[in-house]
């Protein structure tokens, strides 16, 4: 009795034209991974690893972001912002701005739903943010000024403002 196992290696198969034009597709993309073409300023082309242009770049570390949102920008809030029932509205009002711009300009909607999380914010924009509030605090700055720094930067940079 025959093993039911076979090889597939030793298949036969009867592939039409379309079948062997896909394949050599299929094994051309194995050729050039990580890989990409490019034309250099003297027209040449050159190849470029993909992941070695990576490695030079600066990674967001989970740890860092951690430690700026909670420990930095949101501590320095809480410290610096009135504290109590009544000053409520005034704290939505300032993170809603400091929000839009550690979010990248992300806004809520009418359902009061941002689509972007400020802990996950990046990390050059958390430490924008906490240099305006370490500012604001060293000035001994008012709510309103604080807003208004935040309004500010948002401004600058195209953000917009919360409706």
């Amino acid at each position: 009795m025959k093993d039911k196992k076979t090889d597939q290696s030793k298949i036969e198969r009867k592939l039409s034209k379309e079948d062997l034009e896909r394949l050599e597709i299929l094994q051309k993309s194995e050729d050039i991974k990580g890989e990409q073409l490019s034309i250099n300023l003297d027209s040449e082309l050159i190849v470029e690893n993909q992941a070695e242009l990576l490695l030079g770049q600066r990674i967001d570390d989970p740890v860092q972001k951690f430690q700026l949102y909670y420990h930095g920008l949101s501590k320095l809030l809480k410290d610096s912002l009135p504290k109590g029932k009544e000053f409520e509205d005034v704290r939505r009002i300032v993170y809603d701005e400091k929000n839009i711009l550690i979010n990248r300009g992300a806004k809520k909607d009418e359902k009061g739903i941002r689509g972007s999380d400020g802990r996950m914010a990046y990390i050059e924009d958390l430490e924008e943010a906490i240099k305006i509030v370490a500012e604001w605090t060293s000035r001994k700055g008012t709510s309103a000024e604080l807003f208004m720094a935040f309004w500010d930067k948002n401004e600058e940079l195209g953000y917009g403002h919360q409706d």
